[in-house]
This record gives structure tokens, sequence and C-alpha cells, in this order.
């Protein structure tokens, strides 16, 4: 078989295999939702695109440009978690070690991967276009559809970014330190690096995601229509915006007609994809080509010493073989000793603590350590706005864990066959994240109680116990860490960090005090709570 059509049939195969899954169904109804909520009538209690209070009429090419870099923005990070697991599934699976006997190259097995990925993420593109002209007509401020100033920001921003975050799953995908959380968290910051620094500093990035060539073209539009109006004075917002209280966003329309995407333009944007191909390249080259003979090696070499030592310790006692032996023909069994039966909540308590921090290197306890020290003596509003966030991110590897651990490690009939496990393992599992929380951000805690804000306080205690029971329901009801991350990483990006009261499960702003999040978050606790209940009785009825 040419290597033309091998590669064809791999991209093939894994392509058909994820989107016949239900999750895949489910994942293209979320992005038909978002292109729903990506296009607010005027008068709405928010906005998506904004430039200094007026936007484009909704029109082709309004909406295609729109839609198309909130996509970009969106989906480049969805997509990423979305898509990176599919050589991943090989290695779980053992389909890695079959197609490693096989003369495919590493080239043309990591490069089918990423077109799969590509394929995937192209897919959810081609439905967001439909949906964006379905309500460009549900909206009715142009009804007539224009097909080119439409489509081509989707083909011109969003595909060649998509490219770049199927490559870079790839990668981290084929580097053995960044398949497994790491890699996530790892992603999540660098992307949204990329992200400010395109959008919130306005750096001229082009080659990464494109939004400033499309959104130049807007705020001269606007200049031209409303004179008032100084690019260089006023700011554009993108993303989802919502007015407080009862207020709505009022926004002045003018037409706009869309990017003329030269020849330059689009060079720019075909750069991406030789990037794109360049990761691919390097993922290629760091790809192990699933050989576990290091591994294999290692292993026999441990077995092999322990065998050794064991033999000079027989040897060395004078004994040896023969001696072992019994040599009279009746042998007496002493019964066992009787023991009491008794239950220590504690002592699984310790063991359920020691496992999530098993594997823990000293750099990151002296990372917790110095947070906790620092979120002691450093100035109470910035122990809680910016300290205490920091210190309940650094343990979310720890946390992605709860829940997951019997599925990953496929001990489920030994642990779930354990007498009431439900009343006793599964409350210290979750209590375990709790007191993990609990002393990484017990330095700003205490001096918020100290400094007698109970109302702080609350809110952060009730945050304290809403992270680790998210993790354990999660994990529970996905059976892997990735839900956690990415969902965490988004609600303490976007809450805490951004200062968003919705969405403060911590308590930084002053506004989710007011607004009775703490209370919200609590009930919210109770209801995850009882669902991870839920969900390991459910997987222990299997089994």
């Amino acid at each position: 078989m040419s290597s033309g059509r091998m590669l064809y049939h791999l991209m093939r195969a894994d392509f058909l295999e994820r989107t016949r899954r239900y999750s895949f169904l489910l994942t293209l109804g979320f992005v038909l939702y978002f292109a729903y909520l990506s296009i607010p009538p005027n008068h709405a209690k928010y906005a998506t695109l904004q430039l200094a209070g007026h936007r484009g009429i909704y029109n082709s090419a309004w909406l295609g440009s729109q839609v198309a870099m909130l996509t970009t923005l969106f989906l480049s990070i969805a997509g990423f978690y979305l898509v990176k697991n599919t050589i991943s599934r090989d290695h779980q699976t053992g389909v890695g070690q079959i197609l490693a006997a096989t003369p495919m190259s590493k080239t043309i097995y990591v490069l089918g991967k990423v077109l799969s990925n590509f394929a995937v993420l192209a897919m959810m593109v081609l439905v967001l276009i439909v949906a964006t002209a379905a309500m460009q007509l549900v909206r009715a401020e142009d009804v007539q559809l224009k097909l080119w100033p439409l489509v081509a920001p989707f083909l011109f921003l969003t595909l060649p970014t998509l490219a770049i975050i199927a490559a870079l799953a790839g990668l981290f995908e084929a580097i053995k330190p960044l398949r497994g959380g790491f890699g996530n968290v790892l992603f999540y910051f660098l992307w949204t690096f990329i992200i400010a620094g395109e959008v919130r500093a306005g750096l001229n990035i082009d080659y990464v995601m494109g939004l400033n060539i499309p959104i130049a073209s807007m705020q001269a539009a606007t200049a031209q229509a409303f004179p008032e109006y100084d690019p260089a004075k006023h700011s554009y917002s993108m993303g989802f915006n919502i007015k407080a209280s009862e207020e709505r966003w009022e926004l002045k329309t003018f037409r706009w007609e869309g990017v003329s995407w030269t020849p330059a333009l689009v060079f720019k944007r075909l750069i991406t994809v030789g990037l794109a191909l360049g990761l691919t390249l390097l993922a290629a080259f760091c790809f192990d080509r699933f050989d576990s003979s290091t591994a294999a090696s290692s292993a026999a070499g441990v077995k092999k010493r322990r065998f050794m030592r064991a033999k000079i310790k027989r040897e060395e006692s004078g004994n040896g073989l023969a001696a072992a032996l019994p040599v009279a023909s009746s042998a007496h069994l002493t019964a066992l000793a009787q023991t009491t039966r008794y239950y220590s909540f504690m002592r699984i308590l310790r063991a359920e603590i020691k496992l999530k921090l098993k594997g823990v290197s000293r750099w990151w306890l002296l990372v917790a350590l110095g947070l906790i020290v620092a979120g002691a003596i450093a100035p109470l509003e910035v122990g809680r706005q910016w300290l205490l966030p920091f210190a309940w991110i650094w343990p979310l590897l720890l946390w992605s864990k709860m829940g997951t651990r019997e599925n990953l490690n496929r001990t489920q009939q030994l642990v779930f066959s354990a007498p009431h496990v439900l009343l006793r393992q599964f409350p210290a599992m979750w209590m375990a994240g709790v007191v993990i929380a609990l002393v990484t951000g017990s330095g700003v805690l205490l001096r918020t109680l100290f400094a007698g804000e109970w109302q702080a306080g609350f809110a952060s205690l009730m945050g304290m116990m809403f992270i680790p029971t998210l993790a354990l329901a999660f994990g529970v009801w996905s059976g892997s860490s990735k839900l956690f991350e990415i969902i965490y990483l988004l609600l303490w990006y976007i809450g805490p960090m951004n200062r968003v009261p919705y969405l403060d499960f911590i308590g930084v702003t002053n506004e989710a005090i007011v607004l009775g999040m703490p209370k919200i978050f609590l009930s919210s606790t109770i209801v995850l709570l009882a669902l991870a209940f839920w969900g390991r009785r459910v997987q222990m009825s299997r089994y």
C-alpha cells in the first residue's frame, strides 16, 4: 500500500471512529447553541462584539466575521481538549503496538492523527457556518445571504488557527510528559497568553489567530460612520460581556461589507498553516512509536536485581535452598490470631491524603509552602485577590484524579468489593481533597478570619469545599481527569482572575458576596456531592 493510501485510510478510520460516538453528537449540539448565543439581538443583556457601543448590522459579512472570531477564540481552547486523545487511546487499547509492527512510518502515523484532529474540528466549523446563516435570517436585520462574505472569515481565520490546534494536540500527545494533566494545564496558560496578547494588548500576531485583520477593518468602518469614534482612544470587547442588574446594551449600528481578502492577507494565513505543518513534523520527530523497550528493560532489570539480592541473602545464611525444605514428615499450623474489627476514619483519610501526594516533588511542596507563607504575611487584599486563586490552582492535578483513580489503575473490582466503601472510603476521598484546599489556602484563610472579614471568609470556605466536590463529581461521572481540568481552568480564569462575580467561587470580589454567590456555590456543592455519591453507587452496581 502506498504512503498516500495509508495516510488516507488512517485518517478516515480515526475520523469515523470519533464522529460515530454519541458524545460527538452532543458536542455538535453545544456548537449550535454556541452559534445562537454568539448573535444576541440588540438591547440584550449581553454583547459578544462591540466597538465602544457600536456594532455592524447583522449582514453576512458582520455575522461571518463575528462568529468566526468567537469560534477562533473559544473553539481553539475547547477543541484542543476535544481532540487530544487519539494517540493516547492507541496507547491504552494496545492498538499502538499493532501499528508499530507495520511498515507505517512515524511521520505518516502522526500526520494521519493530526489530519483527523483537524477534520473533526472542521466538521464543527461547517455546522457553525450553516447555523450562522440561519441566525442571520432569524435576527432579520439583513436577510440577504451572501456566501463569500459569510464563509471567508471561517476559511481564513478559524480553520488555519484550528490547524495549529490539531498539530499542538498531536505534539502534546507525542511528548510523554505532556500527555497527561500537566500538558493540559500548560496548553491552557500558553494559549490564553496568546489570546491576551492579540485581543487585549492589540499586538500584531496575525500569524497565529489573525483577529486583528477584521478588527482593524471594523474600526475603520466605525470611524467613518461615527466621526466621534477614535480607534486609538476607544477599545473594543469580544466575548460574553454581561450588563449588571437591569441594564441592557444599546448599540449603535452601521453597515460593514467585510474584509477585502488581498493576496498579502491570504499569504499571512497560509503561513499559519505552514506553522501547523512544522508542529506536526516536530511531533513525528518526538513520537516514540509506542516503544516500550526502555520500560520493559527497566522492569526486567528491577526483577533481576531483586532475585540476585534474595539469592545472595540465602547463600550468606549458609542454609541454601535445601535447608529451607522441611525435614519432618508432618507440619503443625498455628491458628490465626483473632482480630477485632473496627473502623477508623482518620486512618482512611491519612491513606487518601498519601495517595494524592504520591509522586509529588519537593519543588511542588516548596511552592505550596511559599504560597501559604506569602498569604499569611501579604496585605489582605493582595492575598484574597491574587495569592488565594494561585494557591488553589496549584493543586489542580491532585484534585483532578479524584474519582478517577480506580478507573485509571483498573482497580474497580478490588476497591468496590471492600465492605461499606460508600460510607467509608468515599467520604475520606472527598475530605482529603478538602484538606488539601484547606492547607494550601490556610495563609489567606487565617488572615481573613483574624481580620474579622466573616463574609469574605465564608465565601472562601465555600470555595474550599466546592473545588474538590467539583473534581470528585466530574471524575466519577466522566471517568477521566480531563473534564475537571478544562472546566475548572475556565471557571478559575473567568471568575476569580477576571473578577466576574457570577463565577467567583472564591469570593475575590465584594460584588460576588453582595450577590449571594457563596450561598449559591454552597448549594452547588451539596448537589455535586449528591451526584458524585449517586455516580459512585451506579459504578459499584456494575461490578
